[in-house]
């Protein structure tokens, strides 16, 4: 009995406190819950945010070796006509999404990155999911049910 509680405590613990994804995908901690706006989504990969089936957005990811790649950047992974890189906050004012997303796959994906981007105005907030078609012009068959928030 002893045992079966210190192994699925520990199952727990390292299941738990696995390296997390959302840290590999730009503005992954920023990413919009469509039904509450004043709420995060979690896991941006996933298709509700304690679900472990995969989105669009998880599949392409996956799909590319877990990493935030070009093809992943300029991919509309929800078929919403947005790219994921437009929905995850690269701002396209001065560069177009091709340059952009370029230049975020060709360097390592880490905090400095993200500061450099931020403090050029290249990223701001996430205007959208990229995994979760939740734009106006979504259709109704692709379109997330929301439930409560």
């Amino acid at each position: 009995m002893l045992i079966s509680i210190f192994l699925g405590t520990l199952l727990f613990t390292v299941a738990h406190f696995l390296p997390s994804y959302k840290n590999l995908i730009l503005n992954g901690n920023n990413v919009p819950d469509p039904c509450c706006p004043r709420r995060t989504w979690g896991r941006v990969g996933h298709s509700a945010p304690n679900s472990r089936d995969l989105n669009n957005f998880g599949r392409d990811f996956q799909r590319n070796g877990h990493k935030f790649t070009e093809e992943l950047c300029l991919a509309d992974s929800d078929r919403d006509g947005v790219p994921n890189g437009v929905e995850l906050g690269l701002n396209t004012t001065r560069h177009n999404i091709q340059t952009l997303c370029q230049f975020v796959a060709s360097y390592t994906f880490n905090a400095k990155l993200i500061n450099f981007l931020e403090r050029k105005s290249l990223l701001g907030r996430p205007i959208g999911h990229p995994g979760i078609c939740d734009q106006n012009s979504c259709p109704p068959n692709l379109r997330y049910r929301c439930g409560r928030c």
